[in-house]
């Protein structure tokens, strides 16, 4: 149960709810974020199509908007009942969304599906077709701004062949360490601005830098966040230059190189992390979300969608993977799925190669 699953089975739903041919009804992602009393999705469906549908209510109390929900939730119900679908609860809000808590086997399957191919989860498709993705020397640039413009360039490129068909294939899995071309290389080589700020941040700092603000062109004061400044110098690098959770961008790769050893040490016999539910449910809705983050910075051109993304489902994960022993208190732990560090990984993984960044394997 993948999200574009979850948004085929809600829009054919509405559509036989109203008998309507499905290519009328709005495609609307469901969203994590958008979930109310402790579901793990949520869809605005029912307030877009409640402007099309409102001659097919019969008279009655309530806003249109409210009992269009409604249907659609008595129609998923009625292919739960027949056995047809497996959500543990179906309910609409006061918003008029439909709220999805998923079923035991459809939360597995939502993360062996992540697992499985990352990439595939977030854009419906399995990449594989001709082209190459896109990546500039950012050392070539002379001031910041100018390696700032070409990253932020070479992500909306990269995000939009994601996004379409045809999608080249990425390249072979294997391992990924965490030498920096600029950090690791000659220094005494980096003459422009720009590429003594590679030097002091590194490339793949600098890419998460200049793709996490919205303004194209900021001020050279400007920052994203304590000590992060959009336009990280040489003279002033900021948080950007640090191993620490205050640089977002070492927080993101942290985050994947934990997960893809956490995945592995499960593999190799080690004992499978506890964690509660409420740790445990805020990373399958990021998880949700992705598909949709994916889209809006696709369509919007705006990089920054993604990487707040993925920062959301890193900052879920470590939540996860600090949660309390079982001990504290055991009856509202559990043993978790070995698949969520798996899926996490191959989400982070796939939103970091498109913003033209490493993904480390290794702690």
């Amino acid at each position: 149960m993948t999200p574009a699953d979850l948004e085929a089975v809600v829009r054919s739903a509405a559509a036989d709810a109203f008998d309507l041919p499905a290519d009328r009804i709005p495609f609307v992602w469901p969203r994590g974020d958008h979930a109310d009393g402790g579901a793990d999705a949520a869809t605005a469906l029912a307030p877009r199509l409640a402007g099309l549908v409102g001659d097919r209510l019969p008279a009655g109390a309530g806003r249109p908007h409210l009992r269009v929900a409604g249907r659609i939730a008595a129609r998923m119900a009625e292919l739960r009942d027949r056995g047809r679908l497996s959500y543990a609860r179906l309910h609409a809000d006061d918003r008029g969304f439909l709220n999805v808590t998923l079923g035991a086997r459809q939360r597995d399957d939502l993360l062996r599906e992540a697992a499985a191919d990352g990439a595939r989860f977030l854009t419906g498709r399995v990449w594989g077709g001709a082209g190459e993705w896109p990546r500039t020397g950012l050392h070539a640039a002379g001031p910041v701004a100018q390696a700032r413009r070409w990253a932020r360039a070479d992500a909306r490129a990269r995000i939009a062949l994601a996004a379409a068909d045809g999608t080249p294939a990425p390249p072979a899995a294997g391992e990924v360490s965490w030498r920096d071309p600029y950090l690791d290389g000659d220094r005494d080589a980096l003459f422009t601005p720009a590429a003594r700020a590679l030097g002091a941040v590194g490339e793949d700092s600098a890419r998460i830098a200049f793709c996490r603000s919205v303004p194209e062109r900021p001020r050279e004061t400007e920052t994203t966040g304590r000590d992060l400044p959009v336009l990280p110098s040489a003279e002033y690098p900021g948080a950007w230059a640090r191993l620490t959770d205050a640089n977002p961008a070492f927080r993101l790769r942290y985050a994947h190189a934990h997960a893809v050893s956490r995945a592995r040490w499960v593999a190799e016999g080690a004992p499978r992390i506890t964690a509660c539910e409420r740790h445990t449910a805020p990373v399958r809705r990021a998880l949700v979300d992705g598909p949709s983050a994916l889209d809006g910075a696709a369509r919007r051109e705006e990089p920054h969608i993604l990487v707040r993304y993925l920062e959301t489902l890193a900052g879920a994960y470590d939540e996860w993977r600090t949660c309390p022993s079982a001990a504290t208190a055991p009856a509202e732990y559990t043993t978790a799925d070995p698949a969520l560090p798996s899926a996490v990984a191959g989400v982070l993984r796939t939103g970091l190669f498109l913003l033209g960044v490493s993904a480390p394997t290794r702690l």
